[in-house]
């Protein structure tokens, strides 16, 4: 308002100066439509002085008032620029040195000394030995204790372990060759067994006796409805080997149900605390000290930066379950079908489709054509059938499998998305589909079902 007032004092000041300069007239006859404002000669026409005030503020309107307008706003803009960084730098003072502010963050201090506690306490780790490959190192998390067998139950990569279970099946095994241990800080170790793994997901399931041991603390798992992007996690395990024993690694959920290996089709938990060889196994925490994923991965490239995966909570459930419950079939709960096959719609061509090659009765055919079944468009046309798998002795080249259940097949990859949405192996399914003659290669035009174990 200050400076409102001073503007139009400005103003009216200069008016009156500019008008004192100039010889007034007085006309009752001349109006402002036929006469010049200002004359040449420098005088004013006015039939009365507000006429006058009228035709000197016209006059000098464009001459002063925007000159002096736009240098009293340069000086109120910079006047406010002034007093609203003083008073931001005032509120940034008073809340650094606000104890409010210190609490908070001694709070978040102390979340992260909880987690680092119950890291300490129950992530150790996992030493896998062969002779032919040499130590394998991961890291893994206690999960459960049995108190009754006084029993750990603890979780981590199967591909820690793998040299190990494939040296342990060999026919020529010395048992006295080959260890798999649980290492702790202090160097020591006891011996771990194996009670399950899945070799498509990623996961084994080791125990421990914990005769002689104290301190340890059981890890529990989030709910997975609680798991966010953008959430705080911690990567605890052993990069690089036991010289790095336990490094704890700091970062955020970038997105979860990632799928990195579009064939297998398990969802993965992105983050970007730092990860590296020997994290494999090793869990990352929330800031609430529960598990909300096992490292399996970090993605290495001179282009690529913070980029770490850990299978989910969903998939680190569903294989517990199922070993701890003796029920794994064929070392893993991701369903196959058994067969290699083309999707018909790739190979259409009106009603029928041309196969680069199809093996009939030991025989390859290469650039073959086939009538499809009426009104068949899409399914998929089974190649080859997969010994020991779901579909072997069931189904044989050349059929044409048009639903699952319910689903009906168009393209590969929603078709998988729904097989290992939907299913685990050893679940029932019904497969319908249109049976192949390898002798005449025609179709039987009526769809047959049948009802079959996923394995």
């Amino acid at each position: 308002m200050k400076k409102t007032m001073i503007f139009i004092s400005i103003l009216i000041l200069t008016i009156i100066a500019f008008s004192a300069n100039k010889v007034i007239g007085v006309t009752t006859t001349t109006t402002l439509a036929d006469t010049n404002i200002f004359d040449e000669g420098g005088y004013y026409y006015y039939s009365d002085y507000q006429e006058l005030i009228s035709q000197v503020y016209e006059d000098v309107y464009d001459q002063i008032y925007q000159e002096i307008y736009s240098e009293i706003m340069d000086d109120i803009n910079e006047e406010f620029y002034e007093q609203i960084y003083s008073q931001v730098e005032e509120n940034l003072a008073d809340l650094l040195t606000s104890e409010q502010l210190k609490l908070y963050i001694a709070d978040f201090e102390d979340q992260i000394h909880s987690v680092v506690y119950i890291a300490e306490r129950s992530v150790f780790g996992v030493s896998a030995y062969t002779p032919s490959d040499g130590t394998a190192i991961g890291s893994g998390v206690v999960y459960r204790y049995d108190e009754l067998a006084d029993v750990y139950y603890l979780i981590t990569n199967y591909h820690v372990i793998r040299n190990y279970v494939e040296y342990q099946s060999s026919s020529a095994i010395d048992k006295n060759e080959i260890s798999l241990d649980l290492v702790f800080a202090d160097g020591t170790s006891v011996e771990l067994d194996i009670l399950g793994y899945d070799t498509e997901v990623d996961l084994a399931v080791l125990t421990f006796s914990g005769v002689g041991l104290d301190d340890i603390i059981v890890s529990e798992f989030e709910d997975e409805a609680n798991v966010e992007a953008s959430d705080f996690v911690f990567a605890v395990g052993n990069p690089i080997g036991y010289n790095f024993y336990n490094s704890i690694t700091m970062g955020i959920i970038s997105g979860i149900d990632r799928k990195v290996d579009i064939d297998r089709y398990v969802d993965y938990i992105q983050h970007d605390a730092a990860i590296n060889g020997g994290n494999s196994g090793g869990p990352i925490y929330n800031i609430y000290g529960k598990v909300v994923g096992i490292n399996v991965s970090k993605l290495a490239d001179i282009e690529i930066e913070g980029m770490g995966f850990a299978i989910n909570l969903d998939f680190i459930q569903r294989v517990i379950s199922r070993i701890e419950a003796d029920n794994m079939p064929v070392n893993t709960i991701m369903p196959r079908i058994g067969a290699n096959y083309y999707i018909i719609a790739d190979k259409i061509d009106g009603t029928t489709v041309e196969l680069p090659s199809l093996t009939v009765g030991g025989q390859i055919y290469t650039e073959l054509v086939l009538d499809l079944p009426t009104g068949v468009y899409d399914g998929l046309l089974i190649n080859k059938i997969i010994s020991d798998q779901t579909l072997a002795g069931i189904l044989g080249v050349g059929d044409i499998i048009v639903a699952i259940d319910t689903y009906n097949i168009h393209d590969k990859e929603s078709f998988l998305e729904y097989l290992y949405t939907h299913y685990e192996a050893g679940d029932m399914i019904t497969i319908h589909y249109y049976d192949f003659d390898e002798t005449t290669f025609q179709y039987e035009n009526t769809i047959s079902s049948i009802t079959i174990e996923l394995k």
